[in-house]
Parts: structure tokens; sequence; C-alpha cells
């Protein structure tokens, strides 16, 4: 094949397309990684710095961890929990205990929601609260002299003369 010439006889060279850093390839450990760093409550910047990315890659190849910090907490849970059961029942007399003992702390966080949820769904009680709105009226009927609010209309009876009260 001839090479192609440009208009001063030159040899015309291909330029390569391959330039600058290669495209960022998430692996299943980085994957990992990430959940384990963002389940722990790190922020995206701080798990960005600590898996060596820049943030804007961070975002692009791992947006559908990013988005779901509070569920990844719950998944790793899941996954050390059934981890540890399975080591319990193979014969791990220690991974067993643990097993038992972070089987009792689960009901007692089902318990503590349940409650939440109940205490939340509940009316707020007004023992004592006043409202703004209240506390303005009041104080604004408290003012008396030159800038009291006037007094409510004389009643009139038919004939014309004042009602007394």
């Amino acid at each position: 094949m001839e090479p192609i010439i440009d208009l001063f006889g030159n040899p015309l060279i291909e330029p390569n397309r391959k330039v600058g850093r290669p495209e960022h390839e998430p692996t299943e450990e980085m994957i990992i990684n990430i959940m384990v760093l963002l389940a722990s409550g790190m922020t995206n910047r701080e798990v960005a710095q600590t898996v060596g990315l820049s943030v804007p890659t961070l975002r692009k190849h791992y947006l559908h961890l990013t988005r779901c910090k509070a569920v990844l907490l719950q998944r790793l849970r899941t996954k050390l929990r059934t981890a540890q059961i399975q080591q319990g029942l193979a014969g791990s007399a220690a991974a067993l205990s643990a097993a038992l003992r972070m089987l009792d702390t689960v009901d007692a966080e089902r318990v503590a929601r349940t409650l939440k949820d109940k205490a939340a769904n509940q009316p707020a009680q007004r023992g004592g609260y006043v409202s703004k709105k209240e506390r303005r009226m009041e104080t604004a009927m408290s003012i008396g002299g030159k800038f009291a609010p006037p007094g409510g209309p004389r009643l009139v009876a038919n004939n014309g003369q004042a009602v007394e009260e």
C-alpha cells in the first residue's frame, strides 16, 4: 500500500487517537471497596481520594452506588450477617455466638424502629404550646392607653337608644 502524500510530497501520518490516560475500567474489587467506603458514611470526595479517582470519574462509573448510600449500609450488613451465620452453621462456635448476638441486636433495632414509627404517626401533643398567632393576639390585647385596640361597636336598639351591656 502506498503512503498518502500531502501537497508538498510529505507522507501524511495518521494521528494516534489513543492519547492521554486510558479510560477507567470498573472492577469488582473496586466496586466492593467503593460500596464499603460509601456505607461507612464517607462523602464522594473522600471516597474518590481514597481509591485514587477524581470525583467526576467516580460519578461517571459508580453513580448507581453513590445515589443509594443508605441502601449500601443495609446491603453490607446483610452480606456480613449472612457470612457470619454460614460460618456458625459450618461449625465455628465463636461465629455462631456472634451471629446470635447480632440477631438479638437486629430484633432490638426492629422494635426501636417500630416504636419510632408509632411515635411519628401520633399527633403532637400541644401541652402548654401557644402558637405564634395566639401570642400576637394576646400581646395586642394587653396593650393599653393611646395605642389600645378600639372596643367593639355599640349595639343600638330599634328606637335609636344605646343598649346597656
